[in-house]
Protein backbone atom coordinates (compact mmCIF):
# COMPACT_ATOMS: atom_id res chain seq x y z
CA UNK A 1 0.00 0.00 0.00
CA UNK A 2 1.33 3.51 -0.80
CA UNK A 3 2.70 5.05 2.40
CA UNK A 4 0.86 8.34 1.91
CA UNK A 5 -2.48 6.52 2.07
CA UNK A 6 -1.75 5.08 5.52
CA UNK A 7 -2.55 6.93 8.72
CA UNK A 8 -0.16 5.43 11.26
CA UNK A 9 -0.52 6.74 14.80
CA UNK A 10 2.64 7.84 16.62
CA UNK A 11 1.86 5.61 19.60
CA UNK A 12 5.31 5.67 21.23
CA UNK A 13 6.66 8.87 22.76
CA UNK A 14 10.06 9.51 24.32
CA UNK A 15 10.35 12.24 26.98
CA UNK A 16 13.40 13.87 28.53
CA UNK A 17 13.86 14.50 32.26
CA UNK A 18 11.91 17.77 31.96
CA UNK A 19 8.88 16.14 30.39
CA UNK A 20 9.57 17.41 26.88
CA UNK A 21 8.89 15.11 23.92
CA UNK A 22 12.12 14.03 22.24
CA UNK A 23 10.60 11.65 19.71
CA UNK A 24 7.21 10.25 18.69
CA UNK A 25 6.75 7.40 16.24
CA UNK A 26 4.64 4.45 15.17
CA UNK A 27 5.56 1.21 17.00
CA UNK A 28 2.98 -1.23 15.68
CA UNK A 29 -0.36 -2.30 17.11
CA UNK A 30 -1.14 -4.73 19.91
CA UNK A 31 1.67 -3.66 22.25
CA UNK A 32 1.69 -5.72 25.45
CA UNK A 33 4.63 -4.28 27.40
CA UNK A 34 7.06 -1.42 26.93
CA UNK A 35 10.30 -1.49 28.97
CA UNK A 36 13.56 0.43 28.60
CA UNK A 37 17.05 -0.94 29.25
CA UNK A 38 20.17 0.81 30.67
CA UNK A 39 21.46 1.47 27.13
CA UNK A 40 18.42 3.56 26.24
CA UNK A 41 16.81 0.92 24.03
CA UNK A 42 13.05 0.47 24.15
CA UNK A 43 11.73 -3.11 24.17
CA UNK A 44 8.11 -3.69 23.15
CA UNK A 45 6.40 -7.06 23.43
CA UNK A 46 3.20 -7.83 21.53
CA UNK A 47 -0.11 -9.70 21.80
CA UNK A 48 -1.19 -12.37 19.33
CA UNK A 49 -3.24 -9.85 17.32
CA UNK A 50 -0.29 -7.49 16.81
CA UNK A 51 0.67 -6.12 13.42
CA UNK A 52 3.19 -3.72 11.92
CA UNK A 53 3.42 -1.87 8.61
CA UNK A 54 6.97 -2.28 7.27
CA UNK A 55 8.33 0.45 4.95
CA UNK A 56 9.58 -0.68 1.52
CA UNK A 57 12.29 0.96 -0.62
CA UNK A 58 9.73 1.90 -3.28
CA UNK A 59 7.72 4.10 -0.90
CA UNK A 60 5.04 1.54 -0.09
CA UNK A 61 4.42 -0.39 3.12
CA UNK A 62 3.79 -4.09 3.68
CA UNK A 63 1.71 -5.59 6.45
CA UNK A 64 3.31 -8.05 8.90
CA UNK A 65 2.16 -9.88 12.01
CA UNK A 66 3.46 -12.24 14.76
CA UNK A 67 5.98 -9.59 15.81
CA UNK A 68 6.54 -10.94 19.32
CA UNK A 69 9.30 -8.62 20.51
CA UNK A 70 11.00 -5.54 19.05
CA UNK A 71 13.83 -3.23 20.08
CA UNK A 72 13.84 0.49 19.26
CA UNK A 73 16.37 3.28 19.65
CA UNK A 74 15.18 6.26 21.66
CA UNK A 75 15.44 8.45 18.53
CA UNK A 76 13.06 6.16 16.56
CA UNK A 77 14.38 4.66 13.30
CA UNK A 78 13.52 1.18 12.11
CA UNK A 79 13.13 -1.51 14.80
CA UNK A 80 15.01 -4.75 15.21
CA UNK A 81 12.53 -7.63 15.59
CA UNK A 82 13.39 -10.90 17.30
CA UNK A 83 11.43 -12.98 14.79
CA UNK A 84 14.02 -12.16 12.12
CA UNK A 85 16.74 -13.91 14.17
CA UNK A 86 14.62 -16.84 15.38
CA UNK A 87 12.83 -18.28 12.34
CA UNK A 88 12.38 -21.59 14.20
CA UNK A 89 10.38 -19.92 17.01
CA UNK A 90 6.67 -19.05 16.74
CA UNK A 91 6.01 -15.59 18.19
CA UNK A 92 2.20 -15.65 18.40
CA UNK A 93 2.32 -13.78 21.72
CA UNK A 94 5.17 -12.76 24.03
CA UNK A 95 3.77 -14.07 27.32
CA UNK A 96 6.62 -13.04 29.64
CA UNK A 97 9.43 -10.49 29.35
CA UNK A 98 12.38 -9.68 31.62
CA UNK A 99 14.60 -6.72 30.71
CA UNK A 100 17.71 -6.82 32.90
CA UNK A 101 20.89 -4.79 33.05
CA UNK A 102 22.81 -7.05 30.66
CA UNK A 103 20.36 -9.69 29.37
CA UNK A 104 16.78 -9.80 28.11
CA UNK A 105 14.68 -12.96 28.44
CA UNK A 106 11.34 -13.71 26.81
CA UNK A 107 8.87 -16.61 26.63
CA UNK A 108 6.77 -16.69 23.44
CA UNK A 109 3.49 -18.55 23.00
CA UNK A 110 2.72 -21.34 22.12
CA UNK A 111 5.94 -23.21 22.99
CA UNK A 112 7.22 -21.04 25.89
CA UNK A 113 10.84 -21.47 24.83
CA UNK A 114 13.23 -19.35 26.90
CA UNK A 115 14.80 -16.85 24.49
CA UNK A 116 17.87 -15.03 25.83
CA UNK A 117 19.05 -11.81 24.17
CA UNK A 118 21.51 -8.98 24.63
CA UNK A 119 21.76 -5.63 22.77
CA UNK A 120 23.39 -7.43 19.82
CA UNK A 121 20.63 -10.00 19.30
CA UNK A 122 19.67 -13.53 20.27
CA UNK A 123 22.17 -15.47 22.41
CA UNK A 124 20.27 -18.70 23.11
CA UNK A 125 16.92 -20.46 22.70
CA UNK A 126 16.31 -23.07 25.42
CA UNK A 127 13.44 -25.61 25.58
CA UNK A 128 11.27 -25.04 28.63
CA UNK A 129 9.25 -27.64 30.56
CA UNK A 130 7.05 -24.87 32.04
CA UNK A 131 4.31 -24.02 29.56
CA UNK A 132 2.24 -21.55 31.62
CA UNK A 133 3.67 -18.17 32.57
CA UNK A 134 2.77 -14.49 32.50
CA UNK A 135 5.80 -13.02 34.28
CA UNK A 136 9.49 -13.85 34.70
CA UNK A 137 12.37 -13.20 37.11
CA UNK A 138 15.91 -14.31 36.22
CA UNK A 139 19.01 -14.65 38.39
CA UNK A 140 21.82 -16.50 36.61
CA UNK A 141 20.57 -20.02 35.89
CA UNK A 142 17.67 -19.65 38.35
CA UNK A 143 14.26 -18.60 37.05
CA UNK A 144 10.88 -17.82 38.57
CA UNK A 145 7.80 -17.98 36.33
CA UNK A 146 4.53 -16.35 37.41
CA UNK A 147 1.50 -18.55 36.77
CA UNK A 148 -2.00 -17.37 37.68
CA UNK A 149 -5.44 -18.90 37.46
CA UNK A 150 -8.94 -18.80 38.88
CA UNK A 151 -9.29 -21.04 41.94
CA UNK A 152 -12.01 -21.53 44.55
CA UNK A 153 -14.06 -18.56 43.42
CA UNK A 154 -11.00 -16.29 43.51
CA UNK A 155 -7.54 -15.99 42.02
CA UNK A 156 -4.32 -17.80 42.70
CA UNK A 157 -0.87 -16.46 41.96
CA UNK A 158 1.88 -19.04 41.88
CA UNK A 159 5.62 -18.87 41.34
CA UNK A 160 7.08 -21.86 39.52
CA UNK A 161 10.78 -22.05 40.34
CA UNK A 162 13.04 -23.48 37.65
CA UNK A 163 16.68 -23.79 36.64
CA UNK A 164 18.54 -24.01 33.36
CA UNK A 165 20.30 -27.34 33.35
CA UNK A 166 22.22 -28.16 30.18
CA UNK A 167 19.96 -27.57 27.20
CA UNK A 168 16.61 -27.40 29.03
CA UNK A 169 14.72 -25.43 31.68
CA UNK A 170 13.49 -27.75 34.45
CA UNK A 171 10.89 -26.96 37.10
CA UNK A 172 12.16 -27.29 40.69
CA UNK A 173 9.25 -26.25 42.91
CA UNK A 174 6.24 -24.00 43.43
CA UNK A 175 5.32 -21.16 45.78
CA UNK A 176 1.89 -19.61 46.36
CA UNK A 177 1.94 -15.82 46.47
CA UNK A 178 -0.18 -13.77 48.85
CA UNK A 179 -0.25 -10.05 49.52
CA UNK A 180 1.87 -8.66 52.41
CA UNK A 181 -1.08 -8.78 54.82
CA UNK A 182 -1.70 -12.46 54.03
CA UNK A 183 -4.68 -11.92 51.72
CA UNK A 184 -5.03 -13.84 48.49
CA UNK A 185 -5.08 -11.60 45.40
CA UNK A 186 -8.57 -10.54 44.33
CA UNK A 187 -7.78 -10.32 40.62
CA UNK A 188 -5.25 -10.97 37.91
CA UNK A 189 -1.70 -9.71 38.37
CA UNK A 190 -1.05 -6.63 36.25
CA UNK A 191 2.11 -4.80 35.30
CA UNK A 192 4.38 -7.88 35.55
CA UNK A 193 7.61 -5.98 34.96
CA UNK A 194 10.63 -8.31 35.18
CA UNK A 195 14.00 -6.75 36.05
CA UNK A 196 16.69 -9.41 36.47
CA UNK A 197 15.86 -11.28 39.71
CA UNK A 198 12.82 -9.13 40.56
CA UNK A 199 9.25 -9.18 39.31
CA UNK A 200 7.04 -6.16 39.96
CA UNK A 201 3.26 -6.69 40.09
CA UNK A 202 0.08 -4.65 40.47
CA UNK A 203 -3.32 -5.77 41.75
CA UNK A 204 -6.89 -4.39 41.89
CA UNK A 205 -6.19 -1.82 39.18
CA UNK A 206 -4.07 0.28 41.59
CA UNK A 207 -1.44 1.84 39.31
CA UNK A 208 0.31 3.65 42.18
CA UNK A 209 1.11 0.57 44.26
CA UNK A 210 3.54 -2.14 43.22
CA UNK A 211 4.35 -5.46 44.88
CA UNK A 212 7.79 -7.00 44.44
CA UNK A 213 8.78 -10.63 44.23
CA UNK A 214 12.54 -11.27 44.49
CA UNK A 215 13.94 -14.57 43.34
CA UNK A 216 16.82 -14.57 45.89
CA UNK A 217 14.81 -13.32 48.86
Amino acid sequence: MPEEELHLTANLRVFDSHGHTQAAFYAGDGIKQLVTDPNGHIWTSYFDEANYWFPNPDGTRSYGFMIGLARWDSNEGEPWMVSSDTPEVAWCDCYALNVGRERIHACPYPDFLLVELDPNGVRAVTPNTITRCTGLAVSGSDLAFLDQRRAGGGFQWEIRRARREGQVVLEKGREHLVLPDGRRPSGWARGKVGRDGMLWLQVDGDHRRWYRYEIDA
